[in-house]
């Protein structure tokens, strides 16, 4: 089996928290016996991915993951610019 896990470091608590409600539908989405959860502990968002069978499978998730945290992390920079 293979896993990994990724923490990111915030400038707020409530930016790690936005990313997080956006990554939440990927936590219920995970294929077969993948099992993805994320927590925020301060300014600190940590994703666990679990339960790959293939490397690949791992390998896909994980890509998944991140371009959902980029897209997450840009709209929020966007509206945080936009109110500014």
């Amino acid at each position: 089996m293979y896993q990994a896990e990724i923490r990111i470091r915030y400038p707020s608590t409530s930016f790690a928290e936005s990313v997080k409600g956006a990554l939440s539908p990927d936590d219920k989405a995970a294929s077969g016996s993948v099992e993805v959860s994320s927590t925020v502990s301060g300014k600190i968002l940590t994703v666990q991915v679990m339960g790959a069978n293939r490397f690949e499978t791992l390998h896909a998730t994980l890509q998944d993951i991140f371009r959902c945290i980029h897209a997450a992390e840009a709209s929020l920079m966007k509206l945080g610019s936009a109110g500014s």
